[in-house]
């Protein structure tokens, strides 16, 4: 954790990819959050990786709450073809 924060937290940024994000209620607990993101250098803005995430929310009476967060399926950022991206 300490060289997570040290050499990660706060260089870097997670970006939604335009078109991947989906929602689904879950009944009497919360919800299901999944897309694809990427990952930018702030200082550079560069973007260098992306990846799928899956957030899973509990909603209580007065808040929601992320009880797991997943990021997975990491890969370098796919090159643009014929103006679409993956």
């Amino acid at each position: 954790m300490a060289n997570t924060e040290k050499n990660v937290c706060g260089h870097y940024r997670r970006v939604l990819i335009p078109g991947t994000l989906e929602v689904f209620p879950i009944k009497n607990y919360g919800a299901i959050e999944q897309g694809r993101h990427k990952f930018c250098e702030i200082k550079s803005d560069k973007c260098f990786g992306e990846a799928q995430f899956l957030i899973v929310w509990h909603q209580t009476s007065d808040k929601w709450g992320a009880t797991r967060i997943l990021s997975y399926g990491h890969e370098p950022i796919q090159p643009k073809t014929h103006g679409k991206t993956r």
